[in-house]
């Protein structure tokens, strides 16, 4: 077997140049996020760096500018005994989507976690952070903005001194749409009830923002449509089977929404145990991405991509670093049916 002599290199800006038809500089500023150069030209840089493999110098970018090029992802949510089985899952999909962003920009990511007293420690040098599913007055985003030039949270966020440049879905149009979805589907199978559907919300003990969020959205719903809300929350050390069977002991309940996939198996799992048939007599539906391979057919889905949610909050972040004009963004979300709800 042949070893490749030293002096085998990959190609250089230089070559990216020759090939696009540009100047060595115009490669170095796309690639550096500096100056301005035309969208039609940078991606046709971009394209032909990719198609010889080049691979910008990160190293020498990071020690002219005295960052790290690194960003982390915060996980914060790690203190229930059930996490791994509700919220890891998501985080997954953030941290998928934020590493595939960041090395579009010339950055790589790091997943860190954080403390009970809301600090991070690690040895990895960050720019800047990420933190996901903020709680109100987070001491995590005090910290943040304390020892980062930048903070983005996948979560609406605001307090009195800081308001972090965010990613989410709008609770409060996405909910009265999948609520009225329900009591649409409803209606067509029990077109001789004219009452308001009874719809019950199971949430966990932690209230970051989308929980929050949703909990407002919900009540308001019912609010408008003189049901009485039922929140049920599955407790800090308590298996969501167990909440689940509590909530459906109610028999009023006829419909139940979900903040995540695990909570929904448990519904599912639950109901057939109790005979309660999915969706004749309990509707079901949940937060999740209906294009997974693992979905509930019986259930209706609130359908966000949360790997999008990560590459915008990646991209929001590498643009506050880069001093680039950035906005707020909301992820959008479709209603899903239930697989035989028509």
């Amino acid at each position: 077997m042949q070893v490749p002599s030293k002096s085998t290199r990959g190609p250089g800006i230089r070559d990216v140049a020759a090939a696009a038809g540009v100047s060595a500089s115009t490669v170095s500023l796309v690639y550096n996020q500096k100056g301005r150069v035309a969208e039609e030209t940078r991606e046709l840089v971009k394209s032909t760096g990719r198609s010889l493999g080049y691979r910008p110098n990160l190293l020498g970018k990071a020690l002219q500018s005295g960052r790290s090029q690194v960003i982390g992802i915060v996980v914060s949510y790690q203190d229930s005994p059930v996490w791994s089985r509700t919220y890891l899952p998501y985080y997954r999909d953030i941290i998928a989507g934020a590493a595939l962003e960041a090395v579009e920009h010339g950055y790589a990511i790091a997943a860190i976690p954080s403390s009970a007293e809301g600090t991070i420690e690690t040895s990895v040098p960050l720019d800047g952070v990420v933190v996901v599913d903020p709680v109100a007055n987070d001491p995590l985003i005090h910290w943040s903005f304390d020892h980062y030039d930048a903070v983005v949270t996948d979560g609406r966020y605001k307090d009195d001194v800081h308001e972090p440049l965010s990613v989410r879905a709008d609770m409060d149009e996405a909910i009265p749409q999948l609520l009225d979805h329900l009591q649409t589907e409803r209606i067509k199978r029990h077109p001789d009830d004219a009452e308001a559907l009874q719809v019950a919300l199971l949430v966990g003990p932690r209230v970051d923002s989308y929980t929050a969020d949703t909990i407002s959205a919900y009540r308001a719903w019912c609010q408008a449509h003189g049901v009485s809300p039922r929140v049920e929350e599955c407790g800090r050390d308590e298996d969501p089977e167990t909440a689940v069977v509590r909530l459906l002991q109610d028999d009023r309940v006829q419909a139940i929404h979900c903040l995540n996939e695990t909570y929904c198996a448990a519904v599912v799992a639950a109901a057939d145990q109790l005979g309660r048939r999915i969706p004749a007599d309990l509707q079901i539906s949940v937060r999740g991405d209906a294009r997974a391979v693992n979905i509930e057919p019986r259930a209706a889905y609130l359908s966000v991509d949360s790997v999008q949610a990560g590459a915008l909050s990646a991209r929001l972040l590498v643009a506050s670093l880069e001093g680039e004009a950035a906005v707020p963004c909301i992820i959008p979300f479709s209603i899903v049916p239930a697989l035989d709800a028509n």
